[in-house]
């Protein structure tokens, strides 16, 4: 069995997508000003990417574009 590698195209658009997303949870965290404390917005902003992010890879390990089998000479096909 071969080693399973992400393309660089796979982790530009992982990278971006997640800026973009992370940004939209942080425009929300901030104009929603669920409390009145920097650090208690910053807590749960950080919060809910946490949650956010681990969905978002659960999501992405079942996405298979990008990703490429490398065998190494010694190993079979």
């Amino acid at each position: 069995m071969g080693i399973v590698k992400e393309t660089k195209t796979r982790s530009v658009i992982k990278t971006i997508l997640w800026r973009v997303i992370a940004t939209i949870n942080s425009y929300f965290v901030l104009s929603a000003s669920i409390t009145d404390g920097n650090l208690n917005n910053a807590i749960i902003m950080n919060a809910t990417g946490f949650i956010i992010m681990f969905y978002y890879e659960r999501i992405w390990s079942k996405i298979t574009y990008g990703r490429y089998i490398e065998y190494n000479d010694n190993q079979e096909k």
